[in-house]
């Protein structure tokens, strides 16, 4: 594992975080960045092996993680904030160390209830992971 590519990521969390979306401390630690397509988020990174798990492949936390910023930051953009009230995740391959990125969309935006998908891509642009989920609208 690489040990400083983590402290330096820890650090630049530390210097860089804000308690705002897009900015709060694991979007930096992990190096997310965002970019909106109509009405679609777009989440990418870098994997790194210190985000792995034993087997070497990225860790399913990290994966559930990134799908479901991706869908609650196009709930910010697009309806407010929300909480997710369930997620299901199927991991169809694994992820390794490169370029990944997720992709969240509205399956149906109700008054209160919001239904989202979102697909995450290994580094070689695979589907590698799926997620559904119930999301509630603050009030």
């Amino acid at each position: 594992m690489n040990r400083l590519e983590a402290k330096e990521n820890f650090n630049h969390a530390i210097e860089n975080e804000k308690a705002e979306f897009e900015n709060f401390f694991l979007s930096k630690f992990f190096g997310l960045q965002f970019d909106y397509q109509e009405e679609n988020c777009i989440v990418s990174l870098v994997s790194k092996d210190f985000m792995f798990n034993p087997q070497g492949s990225l860790h399913g936390g990290v994966i559930v993680f990134i799908l479901d910023v991706s869908m609650g930051h196009l709930c910010k953009r697009h309806l407010g904030t929300a909480v997710t009230l369930e997620m299901n995740t199927q991991y169809l391959r694994p992820v390794g160390e490169g370029e990944i990125y997720c992709k969240s969309s509205f399956i149906k935006k109700g008054r209160k209830i919001i239904a989202l998908k979102s697909d995450l891509f290994n580094e070689k642009g695979k589907l590698a992971a799926t997620a559904t989920a119930t999301w509630l609208k603050a009030e």
